[in-house]
């Protein structure tokens, strides 16, 4: 699992998944709210067993397909992210299949080919991105006040600028709200032993013996100061879904060069 978190906390990740699409929100947390509140908010979302989902349907008199389906999409949600030690969604019943697909096993079908693969921390980087990037709204709104005080709009320089800079501001909070909607935690029983993003690599370069180790992170994620380089690297590209042992070439600047993978971690 990728950390333990507690059922109110996943239940504040998925409304999160949901800020640009505040009608559906509405429609679903509700029931999501009242598991959560079953269940217990403040109980590790680790603990959470498929008997326990049946027995909350078992027992609620107004279970319908409607009231059930926000549900089905917190428990996949939380499947994604490993919240969950495994899909829960088939726990659901009343005709309920698939969903929840875990990180390696078919969530990016689930997404419709739109999973963004991402580690814990990167996760958690993207909801302050988002945060800290809403919080520019009030700013922006004043400039273009301030700018529409000028009433001759054809040469007004101030609110062509405040336009393209909340342009510039709102398409960035679309591009991480889609991240953290598609957001899938690959965990390592999905890894199955194979490089995938959160993983530590070690090669050993087959010319020169030289050692090297990193860990795999998403685009969003890389700081080559702490050994984090990206799934769309050149290297990254070459051990994706590859296991201990294998031979791989990367394909460098200067040419081909073939390495070992010595270990995966994670």
């Amino acid at each position: 699992m990728a950390e333990s978190v507690t059922a109110s906390e996943a239940m504040e990740h998925f409304a999160g998944s949901m800020a640009n699409e505040p009608e559906k929100a509405e429609a679903e947390l509700p029931a999501v709210r009242g598991f959560v509140a079953w269940f217990g908010p403040t109980r590790p979302m680790g603990e959470l067993r498929g008997g326990d989902v049946t027995t909350y349907v078992k027992t609620k008199t107004d279970v319908s397909l409607a009231h059930v389906e926000p549900l089905r999409a917190f428990l996949a949600y939380c499947s994604r992210l490993a919240f969950t030690p495994e899909n829960l969604v088939p726990a659901l019943g009343i005709g309920l299949t698939g969903g929840g697909a875990r990180g390696g096993h078919g969530a990016n079908a689930e997404l419709g080919g739109a999973a963004f693969y991402v580690t814990l921390d990167g996760l958690r980087h993207i909801e302050d991105q988002l945060a800290m990037e809403k919080a520019k709204r009030p700013a922006i709104a004043q400039k273009l006040h301030d700018a529409m005080a000028d009433k001759d709009f054809r040469e007004n320089a101030p609110l062509d600028a405040a336009r393209d800079e909340q342009g510039q501001l709102e398409a960035r909070i679309r591009d991480l709200e889609s991240r953290l909607r598609n957001a899938v935690i690959i965990d390592e029983h999905a890894k199955g032993g194979r490089a995938n993003v959160g993983s530590t690599v070690r090669l050993v370069n087959l010319d020169t013996k030289r050692e090297q180790t990193f860990m795999l992170v998403s685009a969003t994620e890389v700081d080559p100061s702490k050994g984090k380089i990206s799934i769309q690297s050149p290297v990254g590209i070459a051990v994706m879904n590859r296991g201990q042992g294998e031979e791989v070439t990367v394909n460098a600047p200067s040419g081909p060069v073939t390495f070992r993978i010595v270990e995966i971690q994670g």
